[in-house]
């Protein structure tokens, strides 16, 4: 499988966190078609899974936690590390999924703040 590209990606996670969810399940949609992508592929998987959980506004999800860890001031390189334990105390994903994520992380200080993280989420970011 071809990893999507940097440029897709963003394009996706921006539209996502901007509440243009129309957009970002149509710009999933052509990751998906362009890149050969099935429901059962870990990329998909995991792409799905972060729009279903921001779209649904799961507050307990692993998406909103990264997000207010990082904007808390947690470096990409410890998110990462901690990713990459949980993983391994929960189960072995395909490798590809964890790919995914590990994508989403090394591109969050590109992304617009989420539209949906609280006023005093985001502030903890803007004094550091």
């Amino acid at each position: 499988m071809t990893s999507p590209s940097k440029r897709a990606l963003k394009n996706f996670y921006t539209l996502l966190f901007s509440g243009k969810f129309s957009k970002a399940e149509r710009a999933l949609e052509r990751i998906k078609k362009r890149y050969k992508l099935g429901d059962d592929d870990g990329y998909y998987r995991a792409l799905y899974g972060i729009y279903y959980a921001y779209s649904t506004e799961d507050r307990n999800s692993f998406l909103f936690e990264l997000w207010r860890r990082y904007l808390e001031g947690e470096s990409i390189r410890s998110l990462r590390r901690s990713f990459r334990e949980a993983l391994k105390k929960i189960y072995e994903p395909p490798a590809d999924f964890i790919q995914a994520w590990l994508d989403l992380i090394g591109m969050l200080g590109e992304l617009p703040t989420p539209h949906k993280l609280k006023p005093s989420e985001v502030k903890k970011q803007e004094e550091l």
